[in-house]
């Protein structure tokens, strides 16, 4: 039998996740690894998120990095952290089929603009 969770106990968990970053400052760095050099640092609105319906929060409004720092390897990890640069969430990035799809090349060269159009988080399944 399969896990599931209620949707009370997803948003519990999905709010306790995000309500890290809720703090102004919190951002969005994009690294060549998973805890490797940050290619561009996108700062969040705040808060981050708002709160979880249905065991999802969706992001506010995230800044561009307009003058990335770059980096010669690819972005392949993102990770959200408070403005103490406390890692709350890492994850992965390609150009499709992952948890965040970057359109324009995983290559960040240095003064490189960089943004992010929409960014949800779920902490648990269904």
């Amino acid at each position: 039998m399969a896990v599931t969770h209620s949707t009370a106990s997803r948003d519990a968990a999905t709010n306790a996740v995000v309500d890290q970053l809720d703090g102004a400052g919190s951002k969005l760095c994009f690294r060549i690894s998973a805890a490797g050099a940050i290619a561009a640092t996108l700062t969040c609105a705040t808060p981050a998120f708002g709160a979880s319906s249905t065991g999802t929060a969706t992001a506010g409004a995230i800044a561009s990095d307009t003058n990335a720092a770059g980096n010669a390897s690819p972005v392949s990890h993102a990770t959200l952290q408070t403005s103490g640069d406390v890692v709350a969430i890492t994850c992965q990035v390609a150009a499709s089929g992952s948890d965040i799809n970057l359109t324009n090349g995983l290559t960040v060269a240095a003064g490189d603009t960089v943004s992010c159009s929409s960014l949800t988080y779920t902490a648990l399944s269904a």
